[in-house]
């Protein structure tokens, strides 16, 4: 009877990989392009605002837009009072703009404390399941806005942000499925980070794979056999197998693109 069982054990016994292979990525990934950074800090208040500000929109053109609007109103609350046509032509460079300003007046009154001043410092003593839910339920805020609050900005929670390029990668490496959203992603790759990861290498995490996404695990054309993860990629084995992958020198992203020193990446 025990010999008869032992197949079904050994099935249950199978490990989950993932880990490891998330961990060797980060690791190769750290030695192809290095630490990133340093980044600067902002309160929480004005990382949301950022982030709001650049959903589908070059990180140069949403810090454009987000120095605009501090260099135009004394305070976030203002900018809440704010008539709606000022604040759209402040940011109207933004890639829909015509949705993200209204939404942006909205989640500050949504989160304006007693004293009458947009504020999230009340995060600071929640967990980070329970400042994304709280986030959501913000205007315009989804997994993403809600990760890079929290991450980014002077909470330094361990959320890890997932924008599109990461999402590819993840798709690529099979660690989520093809069909698989951000937020989905998110609940599959956070359980599978090293435990020992703080807020900044979380974060380091993040602006290495979305680097790889941006410079060789692009949509549309992708340099899989320039690529420090081909070893642990399927698809790019596959890809590499069939032809389908360039051969030319190894893109650098252009200039425009890159963070300078102290500056955070806001490309989201």
């Amino acid at each position: 009877m025990f010999l008869h069982c032992l197949p079904m054990m050994q099935l249950q016994l199978v490990l989950d990989d993932r880990p490891a292979l998330l961990a060797e990525a980060h690791r190769r990934l750290l030695r192809r392009f290095g630490r990133q950074g340093p980044y600067f800090r902002l309160d929480p208040v004005s990382q949301l605002v950022l982030a709001l500000l650049g959903g589908r929109t070059r990180g140069k053109i949403s810090q454009a837009a987000f120095e605009r609007l501090v260099l135009s109103f004394e305070s976030w609350a203002a900018v809440r009072d704010a008539p709606l046509a000022q604040v759209h032509s402040l940011v109207s460079a933004v890639t829909f703009a015509e949705a993200k300003a209204p939404r942006l007046k909205q989640a500050l009154a949504a989160i304006t404390a007693g004293d009458d001043r947009p504020c999230l410092d009340h995060l600071a003593c929640r967990t980070v399941s329970q400042s994304l839910v709280l986030l959501e339920r913000l205007p315009g805020v989804g997994r993403k806005v809600a990760a890079a609050t929290l991450n980014f900005s002077t909470l330094a929670k361990p959320a890890l942000v997932i924008d599109t390029h990461h999402l590819r990668v993840l798709r690529c490496l099979g660690l989520v499925s093809p069909r698989t959203d951000l937020c989905k992603a998110y609940d599959t790759v956070v359980p599978l980070l090293p435990s020992c990861w703080d807020a900044e290498e979380i974060s380091q995490h993040h602006h290495l794979v979305k680097r790889l996404g941006q410079e060789v695990c692009r949509h549309a054309a992708p340099r899989c056999d320039l690529c420090p993860l081909l070893e642990l990629c399927p698809t790019g084995r596959r890809r590499i197998v069939a032809g389908g992958s360039q051969s030319a020198a190894w893109c650098v992203m252009e200039e425009g693109g890159r963070t300078r020193p102290g500056q955070r990446s806001r490309s989201f």
